[in-house]
């Protein structure tokens, strides 16, 4: 026994040694040229799709059939995904398609995965791939609306998918704004049809480039807005920012609102009504107050409930100023969220008064 278990030990120092030296030496190819071989491919894939439903087990899947959620979606793809995997109805764009591995051809992998293992691949990447992981850990709620896109991609014609990527450029806007913003904010800064998705138009300019800027830099959460506003000039986020607070609120009324919380929404940030014992909104978020803030008069509900929720998991910053809110959120429980939400969203764009 002595005498095997030294030869075992003499044979793991050769192997060891060899390895050393095949490390060393570099005579192993790292060229991508080569691809891998059939039966690293295979363990590198199994492996892959093993762990992916593992993990992706239990997790909990919203509704991705809501209004705007397919836009949405198809604008994150356009602006963040489109290079290494193409579009739907075209093929494989021929840079990532010399990649070792190379992305996947999507409608031959997306028939085989489920809404919770596509949420997991997008949230945390692949290792040993060019798959990142979605940039910020904070905002799940980002990644939802691409998951809905994903599961049509298959299906999905080239005609289609440009039907809902083209966005109108017989305008004034700027070259930025065309390019970089419209496909999820429109031209006009009303959006395309998702409630997610802030309105723009007549947004303070300060605040703004102060957003934009915020994004850039990672001090405001968004695995959608980092990488478009860290690839933009100090030009040019100064360019889309004035462009959309020039632009007017259009489409008042479109949001599905119920009365009575909007009136329960009024009544409570009314600056006379200390339920809340936090200042009035009205106080910062008025059209006539600090252009570092924001004018919430006409927003989606949707969208200023959400961003209630993410101040109060710390999910939501942007600065000195964001920070103020982490405070007044907790004040808040959902329902009242809800409530202010839908008062906010009943106002025309225009200075907020406070109840006499």
């Amino acid at each position: 026994m002595k005498d095997f278990l030294k030869k075992l030990v003499l044979l793991g120092l050769v192997l060891a040694t060899i390895g050393v030296i095949v490390l060393v030496s570099g005579i192993v190819p790292v060229k991508a040229s080569s691809g891998h071989w059939p039966i690293t491919r295979w363990m590198l894939g199994f492996a892959s799709d093993r762990s992916v439903a593992f993990h992706s087990t239990g997790t909990e899947v919203p509704s991705l059939d809501e209004p705007g959620m397919l836009t949405l979606g198809v604008g994150i793809y356009q602006s963040n995904c489109k290079w290494c995997h193409g579009s739907p109805g075209s093929p494989m764009p021929p840079v990532p398609a010399a990649m070792t591995p190379a992305p996947p051809y999507l409608p031959d992998v997306l028939r085989d995965l489920d809404s919770a293992e596509m949420f997991y691949i997008v949230k945390h990447g692949i290792k040993f791939t060019g798959m990142p992981a979605w940039p910020t850990r904070q905002r799940d709620d980002e990644i939802w609306p691409l998951v809905a896109f994903l599961r049509q991609f298959s299906q999905m014609s080239d005609s289609q998918y440009r039907d809902l990527v083209d966005v109108d450029e017989g305008t004034a806007a700027p070259e930025v704004v065309i390019e970089q913003c419209a496909i999820c904010h429109a031209s006009d800064g009303m959006g395309r049809g998702s409630d997610r998705v802030p309105i723009l138009a007549g947004q303070n300019e300060v605040y703004l480039r102060e957003s934009l800027q915020a994004f850039a830099e990672g001090k405001r959460y968004s695995g959608v807005m980092e990488p478009i506003a860290a690839r933009l000039s100090k030009r040019e986020m100064s360019d889309a920012s004035k462009w959309y607070a020039s632009q007017t609120m259009t489409s008042q009324g479109r949001f599905d609102l119920d009365d009575e919380s909007v009136q329960t929404g009024r009544r409570l940030i009314s600056q006379h009504d200390d339920t809340l014992k936090v200042a009035a909104c009205s106080k910062c978020h008025g059209q006539e107050n600090d252009p570092s803030y924001p004018v919430l008069a006409g927003q989606p509900a949707e969208y200023l409930n959400r961003q209630l929720a993410l101040f109060r998991n710390r999910s939501r910053c942007g600065g000195g100023s964001g920070n103020l809110m982490h405070s007044i959120a907790d004040a808040l429980d959902k329902d009242q969220s809800q409530q202010i939400a839908s008062y906010f969203a009943s106002l025309r764009r225009e200075p907020i008064e406070s109840d006499p």
